[in-house]
């Protein structure tokens, strides 16, 4: 009879487990070969209990460079158990965050691409990565601290790139594939129309957070909204 019992609680413990440690900090496994969304990567973007589910689809087409912030994060030297059940030691780590600075840039340069805007507005499921926290090695990791300004921008291959600069300077590109990226954080599009009553991006803002006036995340709202005032 116990162990009918505890066969039928097991599962509810786990799942309070899995709740209990998804809302937790940054949990971060140099073994993981989980693949994350790089910023400025635009896609679907679902949160769910045990984890994410993220399906990129293209990026932003870039004229012009993209103001990013950062900072370091550092990750305590724990233990913890994997799958086989044996017992691995992470040292001490610094991840560093880097997060989209000029959005208003990013906006018109999103507004520009008429093709991408015409592709984004097929799906109101779609939003860009603006932020995401990396761990590269610590050669990278030492040159990236040697920059007074970081920005996002576009190469000939047509992915996005770090560009390092000092002094007003360029001295050095690090691409996102040289490190690891273990979090991320996607931005929804704010619609409106302008005064030719064609559909725009106005702002970018949290899953969750208002427009501001005259825009929607939803076009069929801006829409409707804008069929009544004509």
């Amino acid at each position: 009879m116990f162990e009918l019992k505890y066969n039928y609680l097991k599962p509810i413990y786990l799942l309070l487990l899995i709740s209990f440690v998804s809302c937790g900090t940054i949990k971060y496994k140099k073994t993981s070969t989980e693949s994350l969304p790089e910023l400025g990567t635009i896609g679907a973007y679902t949160n769910f209990l045990t984890g994410k589910d993220y399906q990129p689809k293209t990026v932003v087409n870039l004229t012009n460079p993209i103001r990013l912030s950062y900072k370091e994060i550092l990750i305590k030297k724990r233990t913890y158990f994997n799958k086989k059940d044996s017992t691995v030691i992470v040292k001490d780590s610094i991840l560093l965050s880097f997060e989209i600075l000029d959005k208003i840039s990013l906006v018109k340069q999103l507004n520009s691409d008429k093709e991408l805007l015409k592709y984004v507005s097929k799906s109101k499921n779609y939003s860009l990565v603006s932020q995401v926290t990396i761990h590269f090695p610590d050669s990278i990791y030492t040159t990236i601290n040697k920059a007074d300004e970081l920005y996002l921008i576009q190469n000939k291959q047509k992915t996005l790139s770090l560009e390092l600069r000092k002094n007003n300077k360029v001295f050095d590109q690090i691409e996102f594939t040289e490190g690891s990226i273990v979090s991320y954080k996607a931005l929804e599009f704010c619609w409106g129309q302008n005064k030719r009553r064609e559909l725009e991006i106005f702002d970018l803002v949290s899953k969750g957070s208002k427009c501001g006036k005259e825009t929607n995340t939803s076009i069929k709202k801006v829409k409707k909204k804008n069929e009544f005032k004509y």
